[in-house]
Parts: structure tokens; C-alpha cells; sequence
């Protein structure tokens, strides 16, 4: 069954590039392209909901309403889609932004179709929060001055099993399922149960959580 998207981006340029890169995926389905913030709420007001978009792609500086405009009123009218950033800015307070304003995830526009599309359909699986490798660097030093309360009591990381602490250690490191899955020898879809399994566990919903839990309670 294939995932419905949007693409927002003021330059035609930028909308095609996205789109022959994800286009040739049989998973992927365009019902959306809008070339700023409001073109693309006014079309989803016409659009039927069985063909709203289930991940909106979503640029940030663009005229008449911009990216973290569109998300924060986005994510209120319509609270099942998933607002991925994709963009150039790669600044602490863009992401810091991005984040608060609702967004499901951050990539650059320089990744690959692969990690896109394994984005997209993270965000549509697990409700998480998938990050450019570059990005979930820069979140992972955001973290660092973030005080986070550890359990001393129940030290959650013990009850991962040692194939799921290899698989949180890689994640940390912003690798997509495929990079993981060739580092430990295994499939994309073993990776993506088995994280599926951390985000329950550890009682989280986005990678950036398990980043912070991570480094707060010095599991690596």
C-alpha cells in the first residue's frame, strides 16, 4: 500500500528534484505540490480526506508563509499528517524551530532517495523522528544542555537485549535502517523491528528522545 505525500518548496527546481528522486519508488504517492505555506493549506482544504497526504514534505524559507508557519498551523488543522522539514539550513535554532513548531522530521535536501524515503516511511510506521546524519549531530549537542532526569532505580537499558543496544548505538549516530543493517549484517526490516521494539521498551516515540536518553544516562 502506498504512502501519500505533499511537496512544498517555492522553486519548481527544488519540487522536481524531490519529486524524480521519490517518484520511481512503487511506495510513494504525490497528491499534493505547493509552492509555499498557504498554496499548500488552501489545497488541502479541497482535497478529500481519504487523499490527504499522510507525510507533508515541507521547505522552510518560502514567501507569503513560511515552512515552520505552515507546520504549526498544519499540524493543528490536520493532526494526522507528519510535517518532515526538507531543507538546506543546517542552524541549531532552525531545527530548535522546526522541532517546537511540530515537525516529524528534519532532512537536508542533499540526502539521498533512500534516506528519504526511509523517513517517510518511518514517520508513517513508528512515529518517529527521523534525522539527516548531519542533523542528529548537531540535536545530539542541542541535547547535551539539556538536563534530563535519570532513574537510578531501573536503569531502562537493561532491559534492551545486546542486538537492540548495538542498533540504538547506530542510530545515535544518525544511520538509516539500510547503514545499520550493513554494519550488523542484517536486513532493514530486522532493523526496523527491532527499533520498533527500543521505542517501546524505552517508552519513547522519536530518535531524538533516545539520543537524549542515551547520552544522559551514559549508555554509550
Amino acid at each position: 500500500m502506498s504512502i501519500r505525500i505533499a511537496i512544498t518548496d517555492d522553486k519548481q527546481i527544488n519540487r522536481t528534484t524531490v519529486k524524480d528522486k521519490l517518484m520511481s519508488f512503487a511506495e510513494i504517492e504525490l497528491v499534493l505540490e505547493a509552492k509555499n505555506g498557504h498554496d499548500f493549506l488552501e489545497q488541502m482544504k479541497a482535497l478529500p480526506k481519504e487523499k490527504h497526504p499522510q507525510v507533508a514534505l515541507m521547505d522552510l524559507e518560502m514567501p507569503v508563509l513560511d515552512g515552520i508557519q505552515t507546520i504549526m498551523q498544519g499540524s493543528v488543522a490536520y493532526p494526522d499528517i507528519k510535517f518532515i522539514v526538507l531543507t538546506v539550513f543546517e542552524d541549531n535554532e532552525k531545527i530548535f524551530e522546526a522541532i517546537k513548531a511540530g515537525a516529524g522530521g528534519y532532512l537536508l535536501k542533499d540526502d539521498t532517495a533512500v534516506n528519504i524515503i526511509d523517513a517517510i516511511t518511518t514517520v508513517v510506521e513508528f512515529n518517529g523522528i527521523p534525522m539527516s546524519p548531519a542533523i542528529a549531530r548537531k540535536t545530539i549537542d542541542i541535547l547535551r544542555h539539556v538536563p534530563a532526569p535519570v532513574n537510578d532505580k531501573n536503569d531502562s537499558s537493561a532491559i534492551l537485549t545486546d542486538r537492540e543496544m548495538e542498533i540504538l548505538k547506530e542510530m545515535v549516530t544518525g544511520k538509516n535502517y539500510k547503514a545499520i543493517g550493513e554494519k550488523l549484517f542484517i536486513s532493514p526490516l530486522t532493523v526496523r523491528k527491532h527499533t520498533a521494539n527500543i521505542y517501546e521498551k524505552l517508552h519513547v516515540n522519536s530518535r531524538a528522545q533516545i539520543i537524549n536518553l542515551a547520552y544522559k544516562n551514559k549508555w554509550i
